[in-house]
Protein backbone atom coordinates (compact mmCIF):
# COMPACT_ATOMS: atom_id res chain seq x y z
CA UNK A 1 0.00 0.00 0.00
CA UNK A 2 1.37 3.54 -0.49
CA UNK A 3 1.65 6.25 1.58
CA UNK A 4 -1.03 8.44 0.16
CA UNK A 5 -3.43 5.09 0.36
CA UNK A 6 -2.66 4.57 4.04
CA UNK A 7 -2.70 8.29 4.95
CA UNK A 8 -6.32 8.31 3.04
CA UNK A 9 -7.65 5.09 5.06
CA UNK A 10 -6.40 6.30 8.37
CA UNK A 11 -7.63 9.65 7.89
CA UNK A 12 -10.61 9.89 5.40
CA UNK A 13 -12.06 6.59 4.57
CA UNK A 14 -12.31 4.90 7.85
CA UNK A 15 -13.34 8.00 9.97
CA UNK A 16 -16.11 8.62 7.20
CA UNK A 17 -16.68 4.91 7.29
CA UNK A 18 -17.01 4.80 11.65
CA UNK A 19 -19.40 7.89 11.18
CA UNK A 20 -21.61 6.07 8.71
CA UNK A 21 -21.59 3.07 10.92
CA UNK A 22 -22.40 4.76 13.59
CA UNK A 23 -25.11 6.86 12.30
CA UNK A 24 -27.24 3.81 11.19
CA UNK A 25 -27.42 2.76 14.64
CA UNK A 26 -28.50 6.03 15.69
CA UNK A 27 -30.58 6.51 13.18
CA UNK A 28 -32.56 2.70 14.23
CA UNK A 29 -32.17 4.41 17.62
CA UNK A 30 -34.51 7.21 16.46
CA UNK A 31 -36.44 5.20 14.47
CA UNK A 32 -37.65 2.96 17.30
CA UNK A 33 -38.59 6.29 19.45
CA UNK A 34 -35.24 6.27 21.50
CA UNK A 35 -35.72 9.96 23.72
CA UNK A 36 -32.29 10.05 23.91
CA UNK A 37 -29.01 9.58 21.14
CA UNK A 38 -25.11 10.27 21.23
CA UNK A 39 -22.80 10.10 18.82
CA UNK A 40 -18.82 9.68 19.52
CA UNK A 41 -16.59 9.89 16.94
CA UNK A 42 -12.92 9.35 18.47
CA UNK A 43 -11.26 9.71 21.45
CA UNK A 44 -9.22 12.68 23.23
CA UNK A 45 -10.25 16.11 23.18
CA UNK A 46 -13.61 17.07 21.88
CA UNK A 47 -13.23 19.21 18.64
CA UNK A 48 -16.55 19.81 17.25
CA UNK A 49 -20.52 19.14 18.46
CA UNK A 50 -23.77 19.22 17.21
CA UNK A 51 -26.68 19.39 19.99
CA UNK A 52 -30.17 19.11 18.11
CA UNK A 53 -32.96 18.53 20.72
CA UNK A 54 -32.35 14.59 22.03
CA UNK A 55 -29.44 14.02 19.69
CA UNK A 56 -25.74 15.09 20.31
CA UNK A 57 -23.01 14.21 17.98
CA UNK A 58 -19.39 15.12 18.95
CA UNK A 59 -15.89 14.47 17.32
CA UNK A 60 -13.13 14.03 19.09
CA UNK A 61 -9.02 14.74 17.80
CA UNK A 62 -8.48 10.78 17.41
CA UNK A 63 -11.16 10.32 15.25
CA UNK A 64 -10.36 7.45 13.21
CA UNK A 65 -9.89 5.26 16.72
CA UNK A 66 -13.68 4.52 16.45
CA UNK A 67 -16.87 5.47 17.80
CA UNK A 68 -19.86 4.71 19.70
CA UNK A 69 -23.89 4.93 19.73
CA UNK A 70 -25.80 5.66 23.10
CA UNK A 71 -29.16 6.08 23.64
CA UNK A 72 -31.94 5.97 25.97
CA UNK A 73 -35.46 4.87 25.90
CA UNK A 74 -38.21 5.55 28.77
CA UNK A 75 -39.39 1.81 28.72
CA UNK A 76 -36.61 -1.01 28.21
CA UNK A 77 -36.00 -2.02 24.29
CA UNK A 78 -37.50 -5.19 23.02
CA UNK A 79 -35.13 -7.93 22.16
CA UNK A 80 -35.46 -7.35 18.51
CA UNK A 81 -35.19 -3.56 18.92
CA UNK A 82 -31.80 -4.27 20.42
CA UNK A 83 -30.63 -6.25 17.69
CA UNK A 84 -32.33 -3.95 15.14
CA UNK A 85 -30.15 -1.14 16.38
CA UNK A 86 -27.36 -3.18 16.96
CA UNK A 87 -27.26 -4.72 13.16
CA UNK A 88 -28.10 -1.15 12.15
CA UNK A 89 -24.82 -0.44 11.52
CA UNK A 90 -23.06 -3.33 9.50
CA UNK A 91 -26.44 -2.90 7.41
CA UNK A 92 -25.31 0.88 6.81
CA UNK A 93 -21.49 -0.35 5.95
CA UNK A 94 -23.20 -3.12 3.37
CA UNK A 95 -25.25 -0.47 1.38
CA UNK A 96 -22.43 1.81 0.84
CA UNK A 97 -19.76 -1.05 0.29
CA UNK A 98 -22.47 -2.28 -2.51
CA UNK A 99 -22.63 1.35 -3.49
CA UNK A 100 -18.75 1.81 -3.85
CA UNK A 101 -18.26 -1.78 -5.73
CA UNK A 102 -20.83 -0.17 -8.20
CA UNK A 103 -18.96 2.69 -8.42
CA UNK A 104 -15.92 1.12 -8.97
CA UNK A 105 -17.26 -1.06 -11.72
CA UNK A 106 -17.67 2.46 -13.52
CA UNK A 107 -14.57 4.41 -12.67
CA UNK A 108 -12.18 2.07 -11.29
CA UNK A 109 -9.62 3.40 -8.30
CA UNK A 110 -7.57 2.35 -5.55
CA UNK A 111 -9.35 4.89 -3.53
CA UNK A 112 -12.71 3.83 -4.67
CA UNK A 113 -11.65 0.12 -3.77
CA UNK A 114 -10.26 0.82 -0.37
CA UNK A 115 -13.19 2.69 0.80
CA UNK A 116 -15.51 -0.11 -0.74
CA UNK A 117 -13.01 -3.29 1.01
CA UNK A 118 -12.88 -1.19 4.64
CA UNK A 119 -16.93 -0.74 4.72
CA UNK A 120 -17.10 -4.71 4.05
CA UNK A 121 -14.68 -5.61 6.38
CA UNK A 122 -15.87 -2.80 8.75
CA UNK A 123 -19.61 -4.47 8.38
CA UNK A 124 -18.63 -8.65 8.50
CA UNK A 125 -15.89 -7.88 12.18
CA UNK A 126 -18.80 -5.61 14.04
CA UNK A 127 -21.12 -8.88 13.09
CA UNK A 128 -18.90 -11.21 15.03
CA UNK A 129 -18.95 -11.71 18.54
CA UNK A 130 -16.14 -10.48 20.62
CA UNK A 131 -15.34 -7.89 23.87
CA UNK A 132 -11.98 -6.67 24.16
CA UNK A 133 -11.77 -4.55 27.32
CA UNK A 134 -15.08 -2.65 27.94
CA UNK A 135 -15.17 -2.36 23.87
CA UNK A 136 -17.63 -4.93 22.28
CA UNK A 137 -18.59 -5.38 18.60
CA UNK A 138 -22.55 -5.23 17.53
CA UNK A 139 -22.20 -9.14 17.59
CA UNK A 140 -21.31 -9.43 20.42
CA UNK A 141 -23.91 -7.40 21.93
CA UNK A 142 -26.63 -9.25 20.11
CA UNK A 143 -25.21 -12.56 21.22
CA UNK A 144 -25.30 -10.83 25.03
CA UNK A 145 -29.04 -9.68 24.48
CA UNK A 146 -30.08 -12.85 23.34
CA UNK A 147 -28.51 -14.89 25.72
CA UNK A 148 -29.96 -13.07 28.93
CA UNK A 149 -33.02 -13.60 27.76
CA UNK A 150 -33.34 -17.13 27.41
Amino acid sequence: MSIPLLFYLILIAAPVSIVIHELGHALMAIVLKAQKVEVSIGAGKKLWGLSQKSFQLSIYSLYFLGGVVEHEKEHPYKLREVIWISLAGPIMNAIVAFVFYLLYDWIPNDYISLFLLFNIWLAVVNLIPFKIKEKQTDGYTIFKEISKRF
